[in-house]
């Protein structure tokens, strides 16, 4: 239905402004006077807010996403049309590249595709779960009850990844703050103590000469080593991008010593709960499987899962297709045993996303306890070797003259 931007007045002196539903500006004038009010000004509103800098420049964040589910499934909860729910979104929804996405969504649906439907035209908002779901409510009749399902899906998801970047800023910041000192002190502070240095002609001990060099180095071409930084940072991100590449550093990282473990527990918690939600609203074992494959960061886990569709679509059941997987742990397949045994895997699942929730929260602060004084420890000795470095000759200098 028709939106109509309106300016009206009921009292002198009192004056109000807003969006009203109606087939046609007559419609929305009689309305107006209706409710009691003296329309100013009635002019339709095509709800397309303005494609500025402001929507190329900001992104939809899960939290953004998440915010806009709880919304919806408020408004249609309390029976109001889905149409007329994703209007009213788009005057609420802050953020400008959500609302574009918002009303784009109310146009599809208003020209007669499912809301499911109209959601798959947005991949890189709304993922396979999402729309799959969607779908399967429209189906059943229970879209309020799948609205809910999402938001809780998309909540416990923001809330793990949360705990694990929280967790991780604090050691990245030393990182960063420890790396622009030493670059700082190194290219632009010890220089200058190093011309004292030679005017002296005094004999240097070896960590000082060490300190010089890379000073001198540090000196003349530092614009030379932020550049091969950055190519190596670009080429880096380019080939993690790849196919080969992505794959290779995926199979690394699971081997590294407490990250590997990390990253597993947070993909078998991903993994788990994807199904689970699939399952519990009745998407078939091969469509769930895939659907959560595609979720999947890893994918020397994802190729996994991937072997077992094979499996499944074979015959052969969940727990016997995971049995043998590398990255896929016994406690997993002992728990799909017991779901598929007692007719409640879907339930069953969520149990093991719920334990390696546990589990990700508690790895991710042993980590973090780990790195932070691990961190301080690192930079502490490379400052102070380069002070101490600076400092040697400045004692000898000093001793000399007296």
């Amino acid at each position: 239905m028709p939106q109509f931007r309106y300016e009206v007045k009921r009292a002198p002196g009192q004056s109000a402004s807003g969006v009203i539903e109606a087939e046609s500006q007559r419609a929305a004038v009689a309305r107006l006077r209706d409710l009691g009010y003296i329309p100013v000004a009635v002019e339709e509103d095509s709800g397309k807010p303005a494609r500025t800098l402001k929507h190329t420049l900001s992104r939809i964040r899960l939290k953004d996403r998440n915010v806009f589910l709880r919304q919806l499934a408020n408004l249609f909860e309390s029976g109001m049309p889905i149409t007329r729910a994703l209007g009213t979104l788009i005057q609420q929804t802050e953020n400008p590249k959500l609302t574009v996405v918002i009303e784009e969504i109310r146009d599809d649906v208003q020209r007669g595709s499912t809301l499911a439907e109209a959601f798959e035209r947005h991949p890189k908002v709304f993922s396979a779960i999402h729309c799959n779901l969607v779908r399967a409510g429209e189906a059943g009749g229970m879209l309020d009850e799948v609205f809910w399902r999402l938001v809780a899906f998309g909540e416990q998801e923001e809330e793990l990844r949360g705990k694990a970047v929280s967790a991780l800023v604090y050691p990245i910041f030393l990182l960063i703050m420890g790396s622009i000192s030493v670059f700082i002190l190194v290219s632009f502070v010890f220089p200058k103590f190093v011309v004292i240095f030679n005017d002296f002609n005094a004999r240097l001990p070896w960590p000082t000469l060490v300190v010089m060099g890379l000073c001198s180095f540090m000196g003349r071409f530092w614009w030379a080593v932020l550049l091969a930084i950055s190519l190596l940072a670009a080429a880096g991100v380019s080939y993690r991008r790849s196919d080969s590449g992505r794959k290779q550093l995926d199979h690394l990282v699971l081997r590294l010593p407490v990250i590997g473990k990390v990253i597993q527990k947070y993909e078998m918690a991903k993994f788990a709960r994807t199904l689970g939600t699939l399952l519990d609203n009745g998407v078939p074992i091969l469509s769930a499987l895939r659907i959560t494959e595609d979720t999947l960061n890893n994918t020397a886990i994802a190729s996994e899962l991937n072997a077992v569709q094979g499996r499944v679509a074979e015959g052969d059941s969940i727990s016997e297709s995971l049995d043998g997987a590398v990255h896929f742990p016994p406690l997993v397949v002992n728990m799909f045993a017991v779901g598929e045994e007692s007719g409640r895997l879907g339930a069953i699942t969520k149990r093991i996303a719920e334990a390696y929730d546990a589990e990700v929260d508690r790895a991710v602060k042993g980590m973090a306890a780990l790195f932070e004084p691990l961190m301080i420890v690192v930079m502490g000795a490379i400052i102070g070797f380069l002070v101490i470095a600076m400092l040697l000759p400045m004692l000898t200098l000093s001793a000399n003259v007296s």
